[in-house]
């Protein structure tokens, strides 16, 4: 008996005393000093037409339209030609699925697919505005996501996704547009829109290729991805739900980003960053950053990663949060870590390091340019760096305005004859 109590003892002093190890450790469970966020920021755009279909792509019929031309006669495909006043705002609510196009000389609506659908499409222009719906059940039936609406736009100037179908735009043009999605359906679009607005507040997801914008605002409540690529002038992003957002070739001089929730924001591109405040599990992750004073607040569990130059960057992290500048090129970086905050920081000409509680600073650089300030746990590691070496390989130029001609990964689109062009199915 008393052989079997000391073995009991054995295991439950082995077990503190391997569970006080742990607790106690200086030493981070991972490298901290690695950042490998580069890789999370979308470089090209090919993962973003993969929802799109053949009308999109080539202007080709797609999958529906190939399906209503071989359907026998007594399926009853008709094709409605809707009179319709001046409108340059689009809302749409409904399963079917919405073409949009470029026109040059008048706008024009049509409606393709089985007739009993077809006639329980509800078309009426009020105000500056066509609305597209279904009359009766919102869902409406298993059929009518056969109906293809196709219109054609002279200047699209808003347009808001409220259903469940997709809206696909090619070839279009705006002076300035607006848009909000709302609902399920995924929205794709690609032409020279000046993009001025996208608000996101439902499930499904807005990509746009070919953006030529000086102001772009974004903001996001839902759950669906936004997706912008061209030569886009990002002024603000809100993001307050579950989505991720992706710009590529942002292009702009004042950029401020407000994250809370959960997803990802990532920018690549030439900004210049002002202000970064990240709540939460939200992760900012930013390549190319040209900025004068850019100040940076993280909370929570949240991730901020940049790469580029700042003259003076402020940074403040709370919580478990991370921020990763190792590949920031800084003269003056003014840093405090508290909570179990981790910071990685690089500056060429003095910087003031401050870790509180559990947090940490590693500094890249050279330890005569640093000042800290340590209490509690906090730790402040200075780690030998040629960052003026650096600096020098990755000097940025700055630009502002980029010719028309310039497309920073936009879709290759084949040079092919818009079906629909004049109106016809």
């Amino acid at each position: 008996m008393k052989y079997y109590i000391f073995i009991g003892v054995l295991i439950l002093s082995i077990l503190s005393l391997a569970s006080c190890a742990n607790r106690g450790s200086p030493f981070p469970r991972s490298d901290l000093t690695e950042e490998t966020w580069q890789q999370y920021v979308d470089a090209n755009t090919n993962q973003w037409s993969r929802g799109a279909d053949n009308w999109f792509m080539t202007g080709d019929a797609n999958l529906a339209e190939e399906s209503n031309r071989v359907a026998p006669d007594s399926a009853a495909i008709s094709t409605m030609s809707v009179r319709v006043s001046q409108f340059n705002n689009i809302k749409v609510n409904g399963p079917f699925q919405v073409q949009v196009f470029g026109s040059l000389e008048q706008n024009s609506v049509y409606v393709y697919g089985p007739n009993e659908e077809v006639r329980n499409v509800s078309i009426a222009v009020r105000g500056n505005t066509l609305h597209v719906t279904v009359a009766g059940d919102p869902a409406g039936t298993p059929k009518m996501r056969q109906v293809i609406v196709r219109i054609g736009i002279v200047n699209l100037q808003a347009l808001t996704q409220l259903g469940a179908g997709r809206i696909e735009a090619r070839q279009v043009r705006s002076t300035g547009l607006s848009i909000t999605s709302s609902g399920s359906g995924n929205i794709y679009l690609a032409g020279n829109v000046n993009l001025k607005c996208i608000k996101q507040s439902g499930r499904g997801s807005v990509f746009v290729w070919g953006a030529i914008t000086p102001i772009l605002d974004i903001e996001t409540t839902g759950s669906g991805c936004v997706n912008v690529c061209g030569n886009v002038g990002i002024r603000s992003i809100k993001h307050y739900g579950k989505s991720d957002v992706s710009i590529i070739g942002a292009n702009s001089d004042s950029l401020y980003i407000d994250t809370s929730g959960t997803g990802k924001i990532g920018i690549r591109g030439i900004v210049n960053a002002r202000e970064i405040k990240a709540r939460d599990n939200t992760c900012v992750y930013l390549c190319g950053t040209n900025s004068a004073s850019l100040y940076v607040y993280l909370f929570n569990q949240a991730r901020v990663g940049l790469s580029g130059r700042a003259n003076d960057l402020y940074v403040n992290g709370n919580g478990a949060s991370r921020f990763w500048g190792r590949s920031l090129c800084v003269m003056n970086a003014y840093v405090r870590a508290q909570d179990k905050a981790h910071i990685n920081v690089m500056a060429s000409n003095k910087i003031f390091a401050s870790a509180v509680d559990n947090g940490s600073v590693y500094f890249f650089g050279t330890p005569d340019l640093m000042s800290q300030f340590v209490s509690g746990n906090g730790t402040v590691i200075p780690i030998w760096f040629d960052n003026k070496r650096a600096c020098m390989a990755e000097l940025i130029p700055v630009y502002k305005d980029v010719p028309r001609s310039y497309q920073h990964q936009r879709y290759q689109w084949k040079n092919k004859h818009l079906r629909g062009a004049k109106g016809e199915i």
